[in-house]
């Protein structure tokens, strides 16, 4: 693979070994990786929060227009009201143009911009080469969402190195990236109920630095194999849902041996309700991740309803619910009752949360009727 020669790359590769690359980053790249760092990792040690944006495609004309302010507007809101410590956006490069310049604006105020992950799906639309060449001079954008064997699960660290035997363009992949000053982040989904050591952890990731040019990368994503889609199927709708049911959170630890070298991320499609995506997080972070990828799927009926107003008032509620202290025992309606007000979910969510106490207001909400759409907590 070329990149365009109006890409100006300051990438030097050198032999590694037989089989990886081993690189210099350019100074844009470097910028990158500091602003990434920052934000996947808090100080004092905090889970951050990262929501998955996926940006419409309209075939209209009009629509097309009006995407571009729905989009500066969500991309606002994710900054001020969310509070977001990363955003990672899937859709095509020029939806995203809106967003990343919202954010590159925003740069030097209070507060600043978020950075943007973008996530790229090999799903035939674009080459990786072509949106390259694409992000190669937009601000704001900091990262690539890179899944790696096409999201196939591995088991075990053997796993892995057999299917990088089948994938060697990985490698290269990872190395374009860099080349346009911007940092690979390899997303690994783990076989559902597969068991992994302290050891194994360790070896997957130095086989993860292997595959990246033999450089560690500025972060990993753990996602969860088959119980992602059991827990996706049961949430939409089923009212008798199991709450004590575990959430789609990956089944793997992170040691303090790696804990230092990068960021690791867990994914999580725990649909919002009765505490479920609250117990995600604290499952992610007993398991020593530095933060959390909450991925459209949290937000009910999306696929049904996916206004980006809608979105926008569900994450801002959303995180400030995860990220407080305050207790999770208040009554929230959601008036998200599907089959009847999908054009009005998450619609009144702000008002919503200080009427039920979220905030702290002594008393707390109403009874909780299930039938109405009500339920507790996130």
């Amino acid at each position: 693979m070329h990149l365009s020669n109006s890409i100006k790359v300051s990438l030097l590769l050198l032999l590694h070994d037989a089989d990886a690359l081993s690189i210099t980053e350019s100074s844009r790249a470097q910028t990158a990786r500091s602003r990434l760092s920052e934000a996947f990792k808090s100080p004092s040690k905090k889970m951050t929060l990262h929501p998955e944006l996926v940006l419409p495609e309209p075939s209209d004309p009009t629509a097309l227009l009006l995407r571009a302010s729905e989009v500066t507007k969500l991309s606002s809101v994710i900054r001020t009201r969310a509070k977001a410590n990363a955003v990672f956006v899937e859709g095509t490069v020029d939806a995203l143009l809106p967003m990343a310049k919202e954010q590159e604006d925003a740069r030097g105020n209070f507060p600043g911009p978020v950075p943007i992950v973008y996530s790229w799906k090999d799903d035939g639309s674009a080459t990786l080469t072509s949106c390259l060449e694409q992000l190669s001079t937009v601000d704001g954008v900091e990262g690539v969402l890179l899944p790696f064997f096409a999201g196939k699960e591995i088991s075990s660290v053997d796993m892995y190195l057999e299917q990088m035997q089948n994938n060697p363009s990985l490698t290269e992949a990872c190395g374009e990236i860099w080349g346009v000053g911007l940092q690979p982040i390899p997303e690994i989904t783990l076989m559902n109920g597969s068991e992994w050591e302290e050891e194994d952890v360790a070896r997957l990731v130095d086989a993860v630095k292997d595959t990246c040019c033999g450089m560690d990368p500025v972060s990993i994503v753990f996602t969860n194999g088959e119980a992602v889609e059991e827990e996706t199927d049961n949430a939409e709708g089923e009212e008798g849902e199991d709450d004590g049911a575990e959430p789609s959170t990956p089944k793997i630890v992170i040691p303090k041996t790696v804990s230092t070298r990068l960021a690791f991320i867990g994914s999580t499609r725990a649909t919002a309700g009765e505490g479920r995506m609250n117990h995600a997080i604290s499952q992610l972070k007993s398991s020593n991740f530095n933060g959390a990828f909450l991925r459209a799927d949290c937000v009910p009926g999306y696929r049904l309803n996916p206004d980006l107003n809608v979105v926008g008032g569900f994450w801002s509620a959303a995180i400030g619910d995860l990220k407080s202290l305050k207790s999770k025992n208040f009554n929230f309606r959601s008036k998200v009752k599907l089959e009847k007000d999908v054009p009005m979910e998450w619609y009144n969510y702000q008002k919503d949360v200080m009427d039920s106490g979220a905030l702290g207001v002594s008393g707390g909400g109403g009874g909780v009727n299930s039938d109405a759409g009500d339920y507790k907590g996130f």
